[in-house]
């Protein structure tokens, strides 16, 4: 299994995409955890450019503040969702990984710097 986490700080920019889209196909990820995405809602589209084939499924969780949005990505032939939600900072999915057949909880957790956030 193969997870990457990036605090992306703002994945508005074709260029952005364009990066994040090599990195994955490069390295055959089969979970992305993005943070800090700064986006007010993600399309199946934009998710498709990012991983680069229609193999995924994902979810989003957006904050008000919007710098703590978070966006989960995985391979679905890879790991199979049962359950997935999400809170204020935190996206969690739970499944098994296809080919292992193990139960896992994958959590994208954001936690800001500023004590008073």
């Amino acid at each position: 299994m193969r997870i990457v986490i990036w605090n992306i700080r703002r994945l508005g920019s074709v260029a952005k995409i364009d990066t994040v889209n090599r990195l994955v196909r490069k390295t055959r990820f089969n979970v992305c955890f993005l943070q800090e995405t700064k986006l007010e809602m993600v399309s199946v589209d934009l998710v498709r450019r990012i991983w680069g084939d229609d193999c995924f499924d994902f979810k989003f969780s957006t904050i008000i503040e919007r710098s703590e949005d978070l966006l989960t990505i995985w391979d679905k032939g890879r790991f199979a969702v049962d359950v997935e939600f999400c809170g204020k900072r935190f996206i969690v999915v739970e499944g098994k990984w296809v080919n292992e057949g193990n139960e896992t909880v994958l959590i994208n957790i954001y936690a800001p710097n500023n004590l008073s956030d």
